[in-house]
């Protein structure tokens, strides 16, 4: 019984050290955002969060073209655990992130000097559940995450 125990314990750990992850990466996401949106404002610069095939990055635009922001350590590039999908709405365009499709321009959600934000809706997914957690935002920059359990 005591070996029963142990071993279930075990694995009780390891499924919600996944639990966390999934709601660890949808708070970080939440955060990159409002701190995008602050850092577009202060700087007044234009940025945009552009999704990837396996994650998402911050881009800004240099007055001719958007390149990433390679030397921002906390605006940077980042990769989605395999077992996490993200699927992306915003004005009126709908995909899964991960999708390719070499013609079309990554989505991306701008955030303007102006404090103007690209309204967006965002759910991140485990795949095989139906644990998911849905970030919304509004075009003042406002988010809303929910789901999981939790509404913040």
């Amino acid at each position: 019984m005591l070996i029963m125990g142990v071993v279930i314990s075990f694995a009780a750990l390891s499924l919600k050290g996944n639990d966390n992850q999934l709601d660890e990466e949808a708070r970080r996401l939440q955060a990159l955002i409002a701190l995008a949106g602050q850092e577009a404002v202060l700087q007044s610069r234009e940025l945009a969060l552009e999704f990837t095939p396996d994650g998402y990055d911050f881009i800004v635009y240099d007055g001719t073209r958007w390149r990433p922001l390679a030397d921002d350590e906390v605006l940077r590039a980042r990769t989605l655990p395999e077992d996490l999908a993200l699927d992306y709405q915003a004005e009126g365009d709908k995909m899964t992130i991960g999708s390719k499709d070499d013609d079309m321009i990554p989505p991306r959600i701008y955030f303007l000097s102006s404090g103007e934000v690209t309204p967006f809706h965002l759910t991140l997914r485990r795949h095989g559940t139906d644990e998911a957690y849905t970030l919304s935002g509004d075009a003042r920059g406002k988010t809303k995450l929910s789901g999981a359990g939790n509404d913040k």
